[in-house]
């Protein structure tokens, strides 16, 4: 048997909900009864692993199918033989049931582990777009730089410096200026630079 023939066989949320509880309603059932009572209930459940509400739906059908079968072992023989079928009947839709609850619940697995994967891989895509987008402001920053040096007047194929580029010049140490001021002169001038 291969994938392909697996998946077909698999019904659908859907189909199971249509073929096992088309009918079905729930209801709440609220009675009361004596705490002394609801204490042994409680012990019967914590003794089973059971949380309280399914350990008090539990509880509830077991009591019920002992009261059927109590009533099927005094029953005639017709009554006793539709009981039987109807016994054999709920077995199999509950092997059924328990059939395909659980490849419902291996199917759940399957897409947990995806949106898992799916999850972390949208964690790392927003932290490169993060990446990127800090990366596109500096070169926004680069260009717009770029553009204000390209848009300074030149004299002789030297840039004649501005009032700010000036400023940023004596912000370094004195001797750069000093050197700065030397080759302005001299492009000025004509001179070819010192070596």
């Amino acid at each position: 048997m291969n994938a392909s023939e697996d998946e077909e066989q698999v019904p659908s949320s859907a189909d199971f909900e249509q073929h096992f509880f088309s009918e079905a309603q729930i209801v709440t059932l609220e009675i009361k009864i004596l705490k002394e009572t609801y204490e042994e209930i409680l012990k019967v459940i914590q003794r089973n692993g059971w949380e309280i509400e399914e350990g008090l739906r539990i509880l509830l059908t077991l009591g019920s199918g002992y009261a059927q079968g109590r009533y099927f072992l005094e029953a005639e023989d017709e009554q006793q033989h539709r009981l039987a079928e109807r016994l054999a009947d709920l077995e199999s839709v509950a092997a059924v049931m328990k059939f395909r609850a659980f490849t419902f619940m291996r199917d759940n697995q399957v897409l947990e582990m995806r949106s898992a994967a799916l999850q972390n891989s949208v964690t790392g895509l927003e932290a490169v777009v993060q990446r990127l987008r800090l990366e596109c402001e500096d070169l926004r920053a680069e260009l717009e730089r770029l553009r204000s040096e390209a848009a300074r007047p030149t004299f002789g194929g030297t840039v004649v410096p501005t009032t700010s580029s000036i400023s940023e010049a004596s912000k370094s140490s004195s001797n750069c200026l000093l050197r700065f001021v030397g080759s302005l002169v001299r492009a000025l001038r004509g001179d070819q630079p010192r070596a």
